[in-house]
């Protein structure tokens, strides 16, 4: 089964980049939490006192942050603002992730240090970081561009079959080529890890 368009992190809820746990989101202040989110996400203007009271210190910070960021996307002026935007909240999108997960992991900065190339290999591999502008101005990973050229040629009523059979080809191999490679990574974070360790991560979908 391939996961790696439809991966989330921890199993959680996801409003535009935004990850809850899912402890959080099926208690009574985490349907409070979803919704200031997905205002967010949405643009939609909320007051501070909505966010629900008892939230943590740090998905208090989380909120605030994505209102900042929705704030900022609706104020920009070109698309190049946006995409710059866009951009440094991917950014910290993967910092906070990679934060979480050491907590969860229950290590120092000495491990960590071992640790974080290898988790954030993986994690890439199943996180690309999301594109926006015209497909000719994206940089995209082989599989993406043959994928968009496998695409086009269905989209071309006078392809020939071994056309499009050749285009075919060329996106398995480089699906193919993307699934080693995901796999080549967590193998080498599994090699690393106590048990209880990669049970984090297969929880979070970082491991098979």
């Amino acid at each position: 089964m391939r996961e790696r368009s439809h991966a989330r992190f921890d199993g959680g809820c996801r409003a535009e980049g935004v990850v809850v746990s899912r402890r959080v989101a099926m208690g009574s202040s985490g349907l409070a939490v979803l919704g200031v989110l997905s205002g967010a996400a949405f643009g939609q203007e909320r007051s501070r006192e909505e966010i629900p009271p008892g939230l943590p210190q740090e998905m208090r910070e989380r909120v605030e942050q994505m209102r900042a960021f929705s704030e900022r996307m609706r104020n920009a002026a070109t698309d190049e603002e946006r995409r710059k935007i866009m951009a440094e909240h991917q950014a910290a999108e993967r910092g906070w992730a990679m934060e979480r997960l050491k907590r969860e992991l229950g290590v120092g900065d000495q491990e960590w240090a071992v640790i974080k190339p290898r988790l954030e290999a993986a994690y890439n591999l199943l996180h690309p970081e999301r594109q926006s502008g015209p497909p000719d101005q994206r940089t995209m990973s082989p599989m993406d561009q043959k994928k968009m050229e496998l695409r086009r040629m269905l989209m071309d009523q006078g392809a020939t079959p071994d056309q499009i059979k050749t285009a075919l080809t060329a996106f398995r191999a480089a699906r193919e080529k993307a699934d080693q490679e995901l796999a080549k990574a967590r193998q080498a974070l599994r090699q690393i890890m106590t048990v209880r360790q990669e049970a984090v991560l297969v929880v979070n979908d970082i491991l098979d």
